[in-house]
């Protein structure tokens, strides 16, 4: 494609889906420089993108069931005469968007659907025999992109944060290390079935304590407040400290970024800790890596149960285990993680 001078990119969602579009983001902009790079996303998201110094403007959705507020934006992004949209979507919504924004080319996401649909429910794994390998959602973000001159040799992920939030985590990281604070976990997830028992995350941070005298801060979203309340109570509220809900998204990075090490289940925060390449370890139960949202990470351990042929069952995660026995997590033991901390 020539004279390309106005790039639409759209994920509207989520957090870890966002975080990687990141390298298609400044790989666009280093072959671009001039260029008119705009990423539409929905509101709550909006501040994983307003700060990347390589995008121009943010189109933001505020109600995504208003279709009032649709159809303004559709008119917007059609007056603005788009040479390309990137789809990284490619949902109804998406859809609908690129349908009405006149006549631009719209390159999208190839979501491999079938392929999916035979691992998850008959357990064939073709993502081996076609690619050689499990392929990153920011590999397949990036191949979609590959007709703008992109390629998908370079995944390192980016989170840029304003330099009050950063100076803000710094503070108050200084302060918990001054209290032995050395392990920092996320204990949620959207789905029941992505994350590793409350309990287990209870014992682990006890167990961290008594082998090292590490003490452990806990974080999510303002969603995950009882989960991790209840894990601070059986865990003692000496040795952990709960931040979730206190913080913004941003002001969460900045923590994070902080972290000797982190813990964290399949999650949106799992793919930040990845971006700024601490040590840190995922712990996956119905998910695997197949399905592309591993960590991008070089100092990154999965852990999962790989023996068990039930798994996945879901490429998102389910609300209960349909088996109703949970092994892909309970089978991954407090003692089995603290070993792997402490090596």
């Amino acid at each position: 494609m020539e004279a390309i001078k106005k790039i639409l990119m759209i994920r509207m969602s989520s957090i870890g889906d966002i975080i990687l579009t990141s390298p298609v983001i400044r790989q666009l902009r280093r072959k671009f420089p001039t260029a008119q790079i705009d990423f539409l996303v929905r509101h709550e998201f909006a501040e994983l993108v307003t700060h990347n110094p390589h995008l121009s403007n943010i189109i933001e959705i505020q109600n995504r069931k208003d279709r009032r507020e649709l159809k303004t934006i559709r008119t917007q992004v059609r007056r603005t005469n788009y040479d390309v949209i990137l789809d990284l979507q490619c949902n109804i919504r998406s859809r609908m968007l690129c349908r009405f924004a006149g006549h631009p080319p719209v390159l999208k996401i190839k979501k491999q659907q079938a392929i999916r649909f035979l691992l998850v429910n008959f357990k064939i794994n073709l993502y081996r025999k076609f690619y050689g390998k499990p392929l990153s959602v920011a590999e397949k973000y990036l191949r979609a992109a590959e007709p703008l001159g992109v390629f998908p040799d370079d995944q390192t992920l980016e989170i840029h944060l304003p330099p009050a939030v950063i100076q803000k985590g710094e503070g108050i990281w200084r302060e918990l290390e001054k209290d032995d604070f050395r392990l920092v976990m996320a204990p949620g997830a959207r789905h029941f079935t992505k994350r590793w028992p409350p309990g287990y995350y209870a014992a682990l941070i006890r167990m961290m304590f008594e082998k090292q005298g590490s003490k452990t801060l806990l974080v999510g979203g303002p969603e995950e407040v009882s989960l991790i309340s209840s894990i601070q109570k059986q865990a003692g509220q000496k040795i952990s400290r709960n931040l979730a809900g206190e913080l913004s998204l941003s002001e969460t990075f900045a923590l994070i970024r902080q972290a000797p090490f982190f813990l964290s289940n399949d999650s949106g925060l799992m793919h930040a800790a990845a971006a700024f390449q601490i040590p840190q370890i995922a712990i996956f139960g119905s998910t695997t890596r197949e399905l592309g949202f591993f960590p991008l990470n070089p100092k990154a351990l999965l852990l999962e149960n790989s023996g068990l042929a039930c798994r996945p069952c879901s490429h998102i995660g389910k609300s209960k285990c349909p088996r109703g026995h949970f092994k892909c997590m309970q089978e991954i033991t407090p003692e089995m993680v603290a070993e792997k901390i402490l090596k």
